[in-house]
């Protein structure tokens, strides 16, 4: 079960001891959303460091449907944890999460798009656990060991094709995770997350659901406003799919709460990309939020439909999804 826990230090945001698995993986995960620039974004880095090699998901968005995207996967692994430097963190291609030793910070530097933020987590990190997949025949793969996530704020600067805004104090969700993780465990997955209003009274979001290469399948929904925890009994969600059969430009979760009422979260995204690693393609994107019908909230939505099982990209995907690089409105 997830437990709760304030204890951090710049040393949690560098690599953790490798074990022999050539499967074990760190990696780092931030989404942002500022609708007063009209940008957003979605960040993914990995490392392997058995095998030596990292990978990256990067989006940029903009409302009017600018976007910049920067995937990799085998590149060289670049070495952060420097103690002597006092630096901790993981990067890959163009983008580093680090911890420069007085504040955690998201670092961009690509072709066309460049952004500096300055990280500060917003109230306790939530801690899990190993989560796998068991049938009759046994357990058949992890999809993650450690993890740790949290609600946050980002500050600083973002230049995107040439334009270049302040982002400042804007929400944001952030998670670290370290240990094995076999991509093939399963096949299909969803994750959503993100807040709706401000200060103490914002409501906080989480559902996840997966289905494993097994067939076995779970999903769970949480909200939170404040300290204090809603009691949910059951969520669901509902993904709204384009004609390309991957992008998802909005989805609904239905929160049924324990006490009694239904509580209706719902997504409309600014932009999105595909993210790609090993045997997973799916959809990365940000959003603006209503919960029940009310506007006022932001959020990330992650999509793995996988087609062909991951073996292969997607014949084709709208709105050039899986270009890396600028792309501009048309």
């Amino acid at each position: 079960m997830p437990t709760d826990d304030t204890t951090s230090s710049s040393s949690d945001e560098g690599l953790h001891p490798a074990g022999d698995d050539p499967d074990w993986q760190e990696s780092a995960y931030l989404a942002w959303r500022d609708p007063l620039s009209g940008l957003g974004g979605n960040h993914r880095i990995g490392n392997e460091p058995n095998r030596r090699t990292a990978n990256l998901w990067c989006g940029v968005y903009h409302q009017d449907g600018t976007r910049f995207r920067c995937n990799g996967e085998g590149l060289d692994q670049p070495v952060l944890d420097d103690v002597v430097a006092g630096v901790f963190g993981v990067g890959a291609g163009p983008q580093r999460i680090f911890h420069d030793g007085a504040r955690l910070r998201f670092v961009l530097d690509g072709d066309g798009c460049r952004a500096d933020l300055v990280i500060t987590d917003e109230g306790e990190r939530s801690f899990a656990d190993a989560k796998t997949f068991s049938g009759a025949s046994g357990t058949t793969g992890t999809i993650f060991s450690n993890n740790f996530h949290v609600a946050c704020r980002v500050s600083g600067t973002v230049e995107l094709d040439g334009r270049r805004a302040e982002v400042v104090d804007v929400p944001a969700w952030r998670d670290h995770s370290w240990g094995v993780r076999r991509w093939d465990s399963f096949v299909s997955s969803r994750s959503f997350g993100g807040a709706h209003g401000e200060g103490d009274d914002a409501l906080h979001f989480r559902f996840a659901s997966m289905v494993g290469s097994n067939g076995s399948f779970f999903r769970i929904g949480a909200l939170t406003r404040g300290s204090e925890k809603i009691p949910v009994k059951e969520a669901s969600m509902l993904v709204h799919v384009d004609d390309d059969s991957i992008s998802c430009p909005s989805a609904e979760v239905r929160y049924e709460l324990e006490g009694g009422g239904t509580t209706v979260v719902r997504i409309d995204t600014i932009g999105g990309m595909i993210g790609v690693t090993a045997q997973r393609h799916g959809w990365e994107s940000v959003g603006d939020v209503t919960v029940d019908d009310e506007p006022g909230g932001w959020g990330f939505l992650e999509t793995t439909l996988n087609p062909r099982n991951g073996s292969a990209p997607p014949g084709f995907v709208l709105g050039d999804a899986m270009t890396n690089g600028v792309v501009r409105p048309s």
